[in-house]
């Protein structure tokens, strides 16, 4: 039985979610006007628990949040952002904050990465094509973004299919362009006996940095210091740029083994796999660059963005390569089977190779080599049919190479059951990690930074809970999570302007809240995300105390075929120290310098969906020019003032 759940925070969409052994969601799922445009013929998901089950995900083919054209904002209530589409980000929600293991030069970018866990699968009945693009103004300095999807089964078993991605944005600021292009093959299989996933994907991004603005006084209002248009406030870097390129290659597959039958209440026979086996192979090859055209030009600022110079004084070309091979094999006692306990049972081993290549500290030397190889077990008991009581629990040891004694237990727990002629989900989740710090934050080396350092082992307890009603769109949770020694950036005790991995000797603890509610009535509907946490230490966590996305319009369906929503998106939080940008190390560091916070973004907006194809217009920020220009999402990076922006986005099936 396929449960239906409630998004989390910065979905899209309400998405059904787990789904124990079946496969795919029909397009147009959330409502009778998208049921009426939407042949049901799609089905799409992703692969949970390591691949070895099917999660549900609804095709993107709904009017609501279509105006929403930036990732970091369709997945998190706030960020720490640079004020540019394609730059790089953090999330300002404890829950939503990315790690990418194992390279923490992409942490920034996660949003705009595609690692396994997110990858989406299809299985059509006719071909299916997505077109999308989008468009911001001005033109001068203009955004666009263009996305094709298409996919198709070759048989009922076996399908195909391609996606590729292109954004441009030049920025409202100077040198603050982002470029973004990713194309992804994929297939799966899904026969009697036998299944795969396989997904090759290549991307690469060319982010230039500019610094931030020379003065944060140019928008505070300090008649002294004046511009025409925002593009003519002086910015700290005009030649240096971050460039990315990743390559990535998934291969899943599966094979059941041993059936026995079983008879239905409807006396009819099916065969049940007594247990199956999964391999997983994943193979990552990265590199990032970190350019500067002349040092000299920048002699003034060396100390706040250059705070040495190790190999060459002229300019830097630093260079960081990073590759991946990990294999996973697992063994799984199927649930369908276990009539007598109801449960099933999950055993797994694997083996991460990781290789980093990092400049070398003398000048024009080769570059430094360091290889990583670690093996681990797990293993993990789950109910994950039917929906009165759905739980696991899950193991992960390191036994062998550089992650040796590092460990992560994790539990689940949700519940459905009948309150007031409404269904009310009861859910609870929690997580112990050890956690060996990354190799780059023990050790690395450019032209401008340089460290090595003795690390212990990161320790968090992770727990939340909570309720949702489905009829009533209400989903209430708690979370507090406590962290001892962890790592973070911070200023060098040896040099204050800099920035390296500092390592709090205690403990940290998160609490906090989170509210989702859709109002709805007479055509008037109100979806608000709010969340209210506290950290104990802001240098560690530096969270807003509140911040909140409001989306609020009136939506009305037209000749039976023409749905139209007018309304506005309003964002806030909190003043806070939010962390500073670091271009070259592309990570975000603790500052004391200023608070930023407390300004609402406000974006009125028009959706338009008629049969297939869906448009939208709004208006970004229209409040900027009023009251206080304090509008920083960190020090030295505003966000875009005013910003007309309109998208289309086509599905075709044939």
């Amino acid at each position: 039985m396929v449960a239906v759940g409630f998004a989390l925070v910065g979905e899209a969409q309400q998405r059904p979610s787990r789904a124990a052994g079946q496969r795919g969601g029909q397009a147009g799922q959330s409502s009778d006007t998208e049921k009426t445009f939407i042949k049901p013929d799609v089905r799409s998901w992703r692969m949970i628990d390591n691949y070895t089950l099917a999660d549900t995900v609804a095709v993107d083919t709904l009017t609501n949040e279509h105006q929403i054209n930036n990732p970091i904002w369709r997945n998190n209530i706030g960020n720490v952002t640079l004020g540019n589409l394609g730059s790089p980000s953090i999330s300002t929600f404890f829950p939503t904050i990315k790690r990418v293991e194992g390279n923490i030069f992409f942490n920034t970018i996660a949003e705009f990465l595609n690692y396994p866990d997110g990858l989406v699968f299809f299985n059509t009945k006719t071909p299916y094509t997505n077109i999308t693009y989008q468009m911001g103004y001005p033109k001068r300095r203009s955004e666009e973004y263009i996305h094709v999807l298409f996919t198709q089964n070759i048989n009922r078993r076996l399908n195909v299919g391609f996606k590729f991605n292109l954004s441009t944005s030049i920025g409202r600021y100077e040198n603050q362009r982002t470029d973004h292009a990713g194309f992804r093959l994929f297939s799966s299989f899904d026969g009697d006996i036998y299944r795969f996933n396989l997904s090759g994907e290549y991307h690469k991004a060319d982010i230039r940095e500019n610094g931030g603005i020379i003065n944060d006084n140019y928008l505070l209002r300090d008649d002294t210091l004046t511009y025409d248009k925002v593009e003519d406030i002086p910015v700290r870097l005009n030649d240096v740029s971050n460039y990315i390129g990743q390559y990535q290659l998934l291969f899943a597959h599966s094979l059941d083994l041993g059936h026995v039958e079983r008879l239905e209440e409807d006396s009819s026979t099916v065969e049940i796999p007594v247990a199956t086996a999964f391999h997983k192979l994943h193979i990552e090859s990265a590199h990032r660059e970190f350019k500067v055209g002349n040092l000299s030009t920048y002699r003034p600022l060396w100390d706040e963005l250059f705070p040495a110079i190790l190999n060459d004084s002229a300019r830097t070309n630093d260079q960081q390569k990073y590759l991946l091979v990990s294999n996973l094999f697992q063994l799984k006692l199927n649930e369908e089977f276990n009539t007598l306990l109801r449960f099933g049972l999950r055993a797994y081993i694997g083996n991460d190779v990781r290789v980093y290549h990092w400049p070398g500290l003398a000048m024009h030397s080769n570059q430094q080599r360091h290889a990583q190889v670690t093996s681990f077990v797990g293993g993990q008991i789950f109910k994950n049919i039917g929906t009165a009581l759905r739980w696991n629990a899950g193991l992960k040891l390191y036994f062998q190479g550089y992650n040796t004694g590092d460990l992560l237990a994790t539990g689940n727990l949700e519940t459905q059951f009948p309150l007031l002629r409404r269904t009310a989900t009861l859910f609870a989740k929690g997580s112990i990690e050890l956690r060996s710090p990354e190799h780059y934050e023990s050790q690395y080396a450019s032209n401008h930074y340089q460290w090595r350092r003795d690390l212990d082992r990161q320790k968090s307890l992770n727990i939340s809970g909570g309720f949702r009603l489905l009829e009533n769109r209400l989903e209430l949770r708690a979370f507090a999570s406590t962290l001892n020694s962890r790592i973070f950036f911070a200023p060098d005790s040896d040099h204050p302007l800099a920035c390296a991995p500092t390592q709090k000797n205690g403990v940290t603890q998160v609490v906090g809240l989170y509210l989702y509610k859709h109002f709805a009535g007479a055509g008037f509907n109100s979806v608000n995300r709010l969340a209210l946490q506290k950290t104990s230490d802001n240098d560690v966590v530096p969270l807003p105390l509140f911040e909140a996305f409001s989306s609020n319009y009136f939506e009305h369906l037209f000749f039976r075929v023409l749905t139209i929503q007018l309304g506005f998106d309003l964002r806030y939080n909190t003043r806070y120290f939010a962390p500073r940008y670091v271009p070259a190390l592309m990570q975000f560091c603790v500052q004391h310098e200023r608070e930023v916070g407390d300004h609402p973004y406000f974006d009125p907006f028009i959706n338009i969906q008629l049969k297939r194809a869906r448009a939208y217009l709004k208006y970004e920020h229209i409040n900027a020019p009023w009251g206080s220009q304090d509008y920083f999402h960190t020090i030295g990076y505003p966000a875009s003032p005013g910003t007309m922006k309109f998208g289309v986005s086509w599905n075709f099936y044939d």
